[in-house]
């Protein structure tokens, strides 16, 4: 996929990716964390339809003090992944990175690696990033 850039946008959000989505592919994320956010999260959907299965569930909580890694399928949530702590801060700028391997999803937050997710569903049936709020987004990069 060649660099497709998105300025300014509104949470919740939903990008259509126009390629199959494949490793080797990464989305990157410049935002921030609005104060007296709950949490939000980031999605890649396969389909456009409601309770589609998501490939990758990835939500920082901070009523909870940490970040979930899921997957839904078959109208179901998975066994959650949960990382104890939250890097995101209320207030603060962040630069958060998905990086698409032929394992997992690769999860990078300010140039540092965070975590990894093992695939449960195949990558070529993503088809949507979606944000959810309580985040704000100043730009999204698909590479």
């Amino acid at each position: 996929m060649a660099l497709k850039s998105v300025t300014s946008l509104t949470a919740p959000c939903s990008l259509a990716f126009q390629d199959c989505f494949h490793p080797g592919m990464g989305v990157r994320m410049q935002g921030s964390v609005p104060c007296g956010s709950q949490w939000f999260s980031v999605n890649f959907i396969c389909g456009e339809e409601p309770k589609s299965n998501i490939a990758f569930h990835f939500k920082p909580r901070f009523d909870q003090n940490c970040v979930v890694f899921n997957s839904f399928q078959n109208h179901s949530w998975q066994s959650e992944q949960v990382m104890e702590g939250n890097p995101f801060k209320h207030g603060a700028s962040f630069l958060l990175e998905f990086y698409i391997t032929d394992q997992h999803f690769e999860v990078v937050l300010n140039k540092k690696v965070f975590g990894q997710f093992k695939h449960r569903i195949p990558l070529c049936g993503v088809k949507v990033l979606e944000i959810n709020p309580e985040v704000q987004i100043q730009k999204i990069e698909f590479f």
